[in-house]
């Protein structure tokens, strides 16, 4: 119920001076409306809710709220009295209100922070990697061509032609089995059978690279990890990093050559073999 002494009055008031008009310096100017009249929300809305005979949920949420009301449509009244709410008003059969339900205060929409830019194209890709033993090993994301993501883990080497990976991913990949051309490659092992084709993408880190000739092996042949061969490294300038674990894929000078200081991982045997 409205609190003692203060009464809703929804009768509009005259301008007791008169004319309608009021002078300020020395210019003639319509009375400005008065202000609306300030109700506590809780009580108001306790008050509707008792000669209505709507329910309200969550009134609690309008504890020490003021609002300025003066409509005598009971629609409008609500609007007004939790315009610094959310709030769903539900209405019942015959079309009055059934009850009200109070979410809690509104609060102000903060966008997100804008994204990252990407990576410029002719960055440098520096890509952490483990050890093992000489080797390094990064972690790279295959891309399918059915729109699959797969983690792998690759050994750097520049001994192998390709992109070295397991045939056990060439139907999670999407890869059809059927389009792949089979090859001999040499490996430290001596001489396997390969099925050469086209990876849709390879990221590293956040840099993608797309359309990867790719060698995939028997999995019994290939060891534990796939290899990151020239297919994907000649396209940059290689610089491994042994004392910070990382290596550099840099963008190579227009005249091809490599500057001082540069080093490259030693072939490991696996090795294409494209003689006919």
């Amino acid at each position: 119920m409205a609190s003692p002494g203060r009464q809703y009055d929804p009768q509009p008031r005259t301008n007791r001076h008169g004319g309608g008009y009021t002078a300020l310096l020395g210019l003639w100017a319509p009375t400005p409306a008065l202000a609306a009249q300030q109700v506590e929300v809780t009580q108001e809305l306790a008050r509707l809710a008792e000669t209505r005979g709507f329910a309200v949920i969550g009134l609690e949420q309008t504890e020490g709220s003021f609002a300025g009301v003066e409509e005598d449509d009971l629609y409008a009244r609500l609007r007004r009295l939790l315009e610094g709410f959310d709030y769903v008003i539900v209405q019942g059969p015959a079309g009055g209100v059934d009850r009200v339900i109070v979410l809690g205060e509104k609060v102000p929409f903060v966008p997100p922070p804008p994204a990252p830019p990407a990576p410029a194209e002719d960055s440098d890709i520096v890509v952490p990697t483990q050890r093992r033993g000489t080797q390094h090993l990064v972690r790279a994301t295959l891309g399918g061509k059915n729109g699959s993501r797969i983690e792998s883990e690759l050994q750097v080497d520049t001994g192998a032609d390709y992109l070295v990976l397991p045939l056990s991913l060439v139907e999670r990949l999407g890869v059809d089995k059927g389009s792949l051309q089979e090859r001999e490659m040499q490996t430290a092992n001596g001489k396997v059978s390969a099925h050469i084709g086209t990876l849709p993408s390879l990221w590293l880190g956040e840099r993608q690279i797309g359309d990867v000739e790719t060698a995939f092996l028997e999995d019994a042949k290939l060891g534990n990890s796939g290899l990151l061969g020239m297919s994907v490294l000649a396209r940059y300038k290689l610089t491994i990093e042994d004392g910070k674990n990382r290596i550099t894929l840099g963008s190579k000078e227009e005249n091809g050559t490599a500057e001082e200081g540069d080093e490259t991982e030693p072939a490991s045997g696996n090795t294409p073999d494209k003689s006919p």
